[in-house]
């Protein structure tokens, strides 16, 4: 009987804390692109336990493309999204209420400007006239393309097909060259389906193709809950640096990709170039802003101040 008696106490102890235990906030998080290799993080962090510790539970969707996660956002469908850093001075500048509070990676580590092997195109000056798939008009891969052309002394049309629409469309030739986002890029240089006419990350300045960004609502009325998340995806982005054998395991769960080369590829060009700290610098800003400014003729998009459009205040190290 006092067995009994002491096991129903026991239940009813656990009963009583777990109905104080807090409840998990949850947080919608909208990602650009599918099989982006920067996003593995969003994911290994729920794998790893790392939002359930920091008190959120997320809701990843993914979008055709960054312009579509802003539009997600302005809509009130998401808290959290990945965009870049023109992108968000852009959206602010029409009135966004939103803010950039970590960079995924300041410089387009793994992202390439692909035309197929078989392609006629062998230089930057072959691009005139000729067509290039985007994600979204006045998105990332858009800016990219457009900067890449104008280099090249060339006028291009951009497409745009979607995020998931790319390699379909240059394979298709519907388009002649993708500017491409890191995973999928190396995978189709590696194959040898496509050539690469330039290695973006290597070419390119600072200019944050990819960031994390809050709406102003989120974070006015659910800080912690911003603060949260970043705690996870940058506990994540660690552990994958950390521990290289289980990252490069996942990541060939996250990609699909049964070659061990491209996985180990994509594991130090893209996974091992992620930030650690998700610290934004205003020079990066800048960066991006000036050449969005430049190729989409948007002069009014540098009145637009870098301290206007993020806060480092919600990162793991402003809590120090």
């Amino acid at each position: 009987m006092t067995i009994i008696r002491g096991a129903v106490a026991v239940a009813m102890t656990l009963a009583l804390f777990a109905g104080t235990a807090p409840a998990e906030e949850l947080v919608r998080i909208g990602l650009a692109v599918p099989h982006n290799a920067a996003y593995v993080q969003f994911y290994a962090a729920e794998t790893l336990g790392f939002y359930k510790e920091a008190g959120v539970k997320t809701e990843i969707t993914i979008y055709r493309g960054g312009a579509a996660s802003q539009e997600a956002m302005s809509a009130g469908a998401a808290d959290i999204i990945t965009y870049f850093g023109a992108g968000v001075g852009l959206a602010v500048s029409k009135g966004a209420k939103e803010k950039i509070v970590a960079a995924v990676d300041p410089t387009p580590h793994g992202w390439h400007f692909l035309v197929l092997a078989s392609s006629p195109i062998k230089s930057l000056k072959d691009l005139d006239g000729k067509k290039i798939g985007v994600a979204t008009k006045a998105g990332t891969a858009d800016m990219f393309a457009l900067w890449i052309a104008d280099k090249g002394g060339a006028r291009v049309q951009t497409i745009p097909v979607g995020g998931g629409g790319m390699v379909p469309a240059l394979r298709a030739g519907q388009v002649d060259a993708i500017a491409m986002f890191p995973g999928l890029s190396l995978q189709l240089v590696a194959s040898g389906e496509a050539r690469s006419l330039m290695d973006i990350g290597k070419e390119m300045e600072p200019t944050l193709p990819d960031v994390i960004v809050a709406s102003q609502e989120m974070m006015d009325k659910r800080p912690q809950a911003v603060r949260g998340t970043l705690a996870a995806l940058y506990k994540a982005v660690a552990h994958l640096r950390d521990n290289r054998d289980w990252a490069l395991k996942y990541l060939q769960q996250f990609t699909e990709e049964k070659d061990d080369k491209v996985n180990v590829l994509t594991y130090e060009q893209v996974v091992a170039a992620l930030s650690q700290d998700g610290m934004v610098k205003p020079e990066w800003i800048s960066n991006s802003i000036n050449i969005a400014a430049k190729v989409w003729g948007l002069d009014e998009l540098r009145k637009v101040k870098p301290e206007d459009i993020y806060t480092n205040a919600f990162l793991p190290a402003a809590a120090r």
